[in-house]
């Protein structure tokens, strides 16, 4: 049930053979299911405002998700790459004006729950934590790939603590994720948050080794 929700409702990850940071979200909402890129709201507004200047407003994964329609106005957009926990929406908002299924319904109500408790390894009730198992199978199986597939990545960039959580239960059960470095503290790009967070120097270090800031 849960299997056939994601593949009904994923947002592909977005990644390409230049692909040197690695951003990590948490799920695709209203304007990433209507776009078909993480990120393609206000939180993808926010990302790119901190990376490439308050001037911008394009958000974020419309910009990677169509390099060659924005390479003109923004340099080393290849070098960056976009990929969810979830490939669906974790909030069932994210689905307004969709004709949902009692599974679709189901599937998304826990889903939400384990949003909000994400730091919760073991859940009471077993639907939980088997919607959990395969979320971080899918997670952990989609991120190996990409990190196999693409030779020069080498910085990981979970964005939000569910994103952090759940990297943290995959990373060591996969040599390769460890191989990578992990800017750690990065908060979700949402409500002004990047550019009030102290820790996101970790990612402007980052940015000037690969030119942009």
């Amino acid at each position: 049930m849960a299997k056939c929700y994601f593949k009904k409702y994923e947002v592909e990850d977005v990644v390409y053979q230049e692909t040197t940071v690695l951003f990590i979200l948490e799920s695709p909402h209203t304007q990433e299911i209507k776009y078909g890129y993480p990120v393609a709201g206000n939180s993808g507004l926010e990302m790119t405002k901190f990376i490439y200047g308050d001037d911008k407003d394009d958000a974020f994964g419309k910009i990677v998700g169509q390099p060659k329609k924005h390479q003109k106005e923004y340099n080393n957009i290849k070098n960056f790459g976009l990929l969810n926990v979830s490939p669906a929406p974790m909030q069932l908002g994210g689905l307004k004006g969709y004709d949902l299924t009692v599974e679709d319904k189901e599937v998304g109500e826990v889903l939400e729950k384990l949003r909000v408790n994400y730091k919760t390894k073991e859940h009471r009730n077993q639907d939980w934590n088997q919607i959990k198992k395969i979320i971080l199978t899918d997670f952990k199986e989609r991120l190996v790939n990409q990190i196999k597939s693409i030779p020069q990545l080498k910085y990981l960039v979970p964005c939000g603590k569910l994103a952090a959580t759940y990297l943290d239960l995959i990373k060591n059960s996969n040599g390769v994720i460890q191989e990578k470095g992990i800017i750690s503290e990065i908060p979700h790009p949402s409500f002004n948050q990047w550019s009030r967070y102290k820790t996101m120097n970790k990612l402007k270090i980052i940015l000037k080794e690969m030119g942009i800031k």
